[in-house]
């Protein structure tokens, strides 16, 4: 045998034992959806008009069910996804479009997927057209973010939602009479979803349906409060001001519309934080139906604020309603 039979058989036989070993270092289809959940931050870049793009960016993460994560991204507008798909450690999802009837967003598809890049970072990326002048701008948002503890204080996302929370407001009637209304969370049956009641010694005539609220972060909605609204409302992390959400229920349409994000609202309870909502429902008065129209303020933390009723129906319906304590 010659020496480079000798030296081919040493490294083939060298090559064979590598091949064998397991790699060392971290494997990122090991991760499991609920390795993502919480929020991560970092910068989320692009090329748009020409430009280079870097925004700084949070990212929260959060389980909608025992099978399937939700999440919202906060850069230069609010975005809210869906995951479609968990597959070898990859969260693949799609964003929602939050202006759906603008004709500029009519070929919207933006999906993007995350993973695992180090233990405590993840890659992000999300494509496809957004809205634009010609209906079809395709886009492509790159970063890398790392896990964070976000101050309570600052959450941009509704967590308000725990089932023991109490309310109490100071109430005005129509009539002028000044009472007050209690609401109280009690019972907590799914995933965001809450149950409670409501009580008052404003004297009114008709009975208080029981609270049935959806408070997940990307979303608050009125299913059944009395003292809110008639209808169910939702009021979206991801609602973009000017915009009027239109929703038909029983051939009634009620409308949401973010006005202001940043108004600081001082009650009795203290100071507040909020996004003001304006939103409308049909009503019956007597025998005739009319559109009536309130304003709602909302704190990411502490839930309903102030309510205003612009054209309250009767005289023992509600004009205001102002926090003046919590539990919380």
């Amino acid at each position: 045998m010659t020496r480079y039979h000798l030296i081919f058989i040493l490294a083939a036989a060298m090559f064979s034992f590598s091949g064998c070993k397991k790699k060392a270092g971290f494997d990122p289809m090991s991760k499991g959806a609920s390795d993502f959940v919480g929020t991560w931050q970092g910068a989320m870049t692009t090329f748009k008009n020409n430009k280079l793009l870097k925004v700084n960016s949070d990212v929260m993460m959060y389980r909608i069910s025992a099978d399937y994560l939700d999440g919202i991204i906060f850069m230069n507008q609010s975005l809210v996804f869906h995951e479609f798909q968990f597959l070898n450690g990859t969260l693949y999802f799609r964003v929602v479009c939050n202006d759906p009837q603008n004709s500029t967003c009519q070929a919207w598809n933006l999906s993007g997927y995350a993973i695992f890049s180090e233990e405590t970072k993840i890659n992000i990326r999300i494509s496809g057209n957004e809205c634009g002048p010609f209906g079809s701008e395709y886009i492509e948002w790159n970063g890398t973010l790392v896990k964070a503890q976000v101050p309570a204080d600052s959450l941009p996302y509704n967590n308000f939602g725990k089932a023991s929370n109490q309310w109490t407001y100071k109430t005005l009637l129509k009539r002028g009479d000044t009472c007050q209304v209690q609401k109280q969370l009690m019972i907590n049956p799914a995933y965001f979803q809450f149950e409670g009641a409501s009580s008052q010694t404003c004297g009114l005539p008709w009975p208080l349906r029981p609270i049935k609220w959806n408070i997940s972060p990307a979303e608050f909605t009125i299913n059944n409060d009395t003292t809110l609204a008639l209808h169910p409302f939702s009021f979206p992390v991801n609602a973009k001001a000017g915009v009027v959400y239109s929703t038909i229920l029983y051939n009634d349409t009620t409308t949401v519309t973010l006005v202001d994000t940043n108004l600081t609202v001082t009650t009795p309870a203290g100071s507040f934080l909020c996004r003001r909502f304006r939103y409308t429902e049909p009503v019956g008065v007597g025998a005739s139906r009319i559109t009536r129209t309130a304003w709602l303020w909302l704190n990411y933390k502490y839930g309903v604020i102030r309510q205003e009723v612009v054209n309250p129906i009767d005289s023992t319906d509600l004009k205001t309603q102002e926090l003046i304590s919590k539990t919380f």
